[in-house]
């Protein structure tokens, strides 16, 4: 494998126990372990920007206070961490990003732009509007892949049974070839195409041109086709994974636009939502 840089994206909470497990869990060559302490700091308060013009505009007493301790926080935070990783003796840096939430989007992508693969940190997922707004950072504002429910960095990036959920979509062909790494070196991999069209672009056997190419990269593929059933496809894909045992799934995210997906559901908010299985998406 090269040598790839892997992103943790984690907050202030997360404890020393588990910044000693993702230490822990990289591979003894070829990652470069980098993470971003995120907090988010208290909005402007509205009346602010109704203040007449050049007019003195009139802050509560505290929200400076507590602006300011929030960004110590998450500088302390990120110091303590620095700390941990000397004293592991392993190649990393660490790096913090403080801001209003609707802005973590930018400051996520920054960071992001020049890694490999980036993992969210589960304690970052139980608050859904910082979780939506890295991964949609990620997604939408890098060329680079998220992983989502990795409990380690091994298991993001070694992965030993990786299960793509193939569509032939665009999304879905920019994680396959962000996956590659992860792919070339996994024992197994499966090419999962759920409701099969054998009238479409990709002709009578979807997922085997993908199949071929995988093997010229010396991958182990097999392709398996499967009815939905009337089942929702993020449903199907889950079941799918727990029957061959897959330890990542890789799959394209938001094939359809976003306000769709929050709105009415689908593929990707299903996938986003689960708490079960690692998720490499890309879109």
């Amino acid at each position: 494998m090269d040598r790839l840089t892997a992103l943790i994206i984690v907050d202030v909470a997360c404890s020393d126990n588990k910044i000693r497990h993702y230490i822990s869990s990289v591979p003894e060559t070829g990652v470069h372990l980098s993470i971003l302490v995120v907090g988010v700091a208290p909005s402007l308060p509205m009346w602010a920007y109704g203040s007449a013009p050049y007019g003195p505009i009139i802050f509560p007493e505290n929200w400076h206070d507590t602006y300011q301790e929030g960004g110590k926080d998450v500088a302390d935070r990120a110091d303590a961490i620095e700390k941990l990783l000397q004293s592991a003796g392993i190649a990393g840096d660490v790096t913090s990003a403080y801001c209003e939430a609707q802005m973590l989007d930018e400051q996520v992508a920054a960071r992001a732009a020049l890694c490999d693969i980036v993992l969210l940190d589960p304690a970052v997922s139980e608050a859904s509007y910082t979780f939506q707004q890295a991964l949609e950072g990620v997604l939408f504002k890098t060329p680079v892949a998220v992983v989502i429910n990795a409990q380690g960095v091994a298991q993001a990036v070694a992965a030993k049974r990786p299960m793509i959920a193939w569509d032939g979509s665009l999304p879905a062909l920019r994680a396959l070839h962000r996956a590659l790494p992860i792919l070339r070196q996994a024992e197994a991999v499966t090419i999962l195409v759920i409701d099969p069209n054998p009238h479409g672009p990709e002709g009578q056997n979807p997922g085997s041109d993908v199949a071929t190419w995988l093997t010229r990269h010396g991958c182990n593929v097999t392709v398996q086709q499967s009815p939905s059933a009337g089942q929702d496809i993020g449903d199907c894909i889950l079941s799918r994974a727990s029957e061959l045992g897959a330890d990542l799934i890789v799959m394209g995210a938001y094939v359809h636009s976003r306000a769709r997906q929050r709105i009415l559901g689908g593929t990707t908010k299903i996938m986003v939502s689960q708490k079960d299985y690692p998720t490499l998406l890309a879109h």
